[in-house]
């Protein structure tokens, strides 16, 4: 019997150990993030310690619905089956392609164009963005933030288990579905994402950001949760004090490959018209959102096939707000009218060659543009890559870059 004691004992005593040693482990790694992180608040009221309680089980979610290596044992087994070998090599060629077609000549593009206008850390503001990560990481690949904007859901990210593939079949067919515009054309379809978003399946934004990081060579640290408060600052109460009801928002935080420098890409899903718009309060009277866009400081901006509707006197405000506080727009001409500028406040970088639009938005011809890229008074360079709208017209493409006098 006394043997018998002992031996419960021993048992005991290095079960014990073992879970002492595995929490000194995940002890040990945790401020590894920690004190790569500077401790200085943002200018902004977003700052980019890392809060309590993210999830970070999103790197492998990502990275399994990307159809890319694993870095734990948990969801292998279902890599054994077809249905997912066949989603992994599909996905696996598509970016293959797309990064060699699209994203290499866009990253070289970069570096010798946009890499200058970088101020400090650095915002980058993508309004009527969608979920894609794919294009903005690329062009601007090094930026401290990204404060994405859009009218698609932000979803949420799956948990996967290799026990139950119930579903998943389903819910990889309906990644590919989602991404199929981003990948072959560079731009989402607001209306035709929304309806193939679904409870059971792809459910919105987020996991499809979530994949275009992998697919670009990132590591997803967590994602989170903060709110949007009537003053316009952004954290992690979810009760405003004011009694106004808070807005959702959404961050996830990422690193390059290799590298310990700390992103965050922060999705709010807004309306970002004038007017209330299917259930969704307009921009003119969302105050605590423009309160915190006013508070952004030297931001850079991307507008990419959006429509046109900052040509529309019901997207004004959104388009009054880029005239007055971006340091530079990075954008095609479905973006401000080029119109809008005033040449006394901005210079411009013309890139490609300008093209009628396509047939649906016939009506949004600017013989202003036009004209100014007949201009030899402006500066005018090669674009090396086709995105937006034009891209299957092969070389008719414009893209331009406006730059804020003050600014230089």
């Amino acid at each position: 019997m006394r043997l018998l004691i002992s031996m419960i004992c021993i048992i005991f005593l290095l079960g014990c150990d073992i879970k002492n040693n595995e929490q000194q482990q995940d002890l040990q790694a945790q401020p590894v993030l920690k004190d790569s992180i500077q401790k200085k608040k943002d200018s902004i009221p977003i700052s980019t310690e890392l809060p309590r309680g993210l999830d970070t089980t999103i790197d492998e979610s990502s990275r399994f619905i990307a159809g890319l290596p694993m870095s734990s044992n948990r969801l292998r087994g279902i890599a054994n089956y077809g249905f997912y070998s066949a989603h992994a090599k599909r996905l696996q060629e598509l970016f293959r392609r797309v990064k060699s077609k699209r994203l290499k000549p866009m990253s070289d593009f970069s570096q010798a164009e946009l890499a200058s206008d970088k101020v400090g850390e650095g915002t980058v503001f993508y309004p009527f963005s969608g979920p894609d990560a794919l294009h903005a990481v690329t062009l601007f690949p090094n930026y401290k933030q990204y404060v994405f904007i859009a009218f698609e859901p932000p979803g949420s990210f799956k948990k996967f288990s290799s026990r139950d593939t119930t579903g998943v079949p389903d819910y990889l067919q309906s990644v590919q579905i989602n991404i199929n515009e981003v990948t072959n054309y560079s731009y989402f379809i607001t209306d035709k994402m929304r309806k193939f978003i679904t409870a059971d399946k792809v459910d919105g934004a987020l996991p499809l950001i979530g994949l275009f990081l992998v697919h670009t060579e990132h590591t997803l640290i967590g994602h989170g949760r903060r709110y949007l408060h009537a003053d316009g600052t952004i954290n992690t109460n979810s009760r405003d004090t004011l009694k106004v009801p808070v807005q959702e928002v959404h961050d996830i935080y990422f690193t390059k490959n290799g590298s310990t420098y700390i992103q965050r890409l922060t999705y709010i899903y807004a309306n970002l018209g004038n007017a209330a718009y299917a259930g969704k309060i307009g921009f003119t009277n969302n105050t605590p959102l423009r309160t915190f866009l006013n508070s952004m400081k030297s931001f850079n901006t991307y507008v990419k096939s959006a429509s046109y509707l900052m040509h529309n006197a019901g997207f004004s405000e959104i388009r009054n707000f880029l005239l007055g506080n971006a340091n530079t727009v990075f954008q095609d001409d479905t973006g401000i009218p080029f119109e809008n500028y005033d040449q006394r406040t901005w210079d411009f970088v013309f890139y490609g060659r300008y093209a009628r639009p396509i047939n649906l938005f016939a009506k949004r011809y600017s013989p202003a543009l036009d004209s100014a890229y007949s201009n030899p008074e402006f500066t005018k360079r090669p674009l090396p890559f086709m995105s937006g709208y034009l891209l299957r017209r092969g070389d008719a493409q414009n893209i331009y870059k406006a730059i804020r006098k003050s600014a230089r």
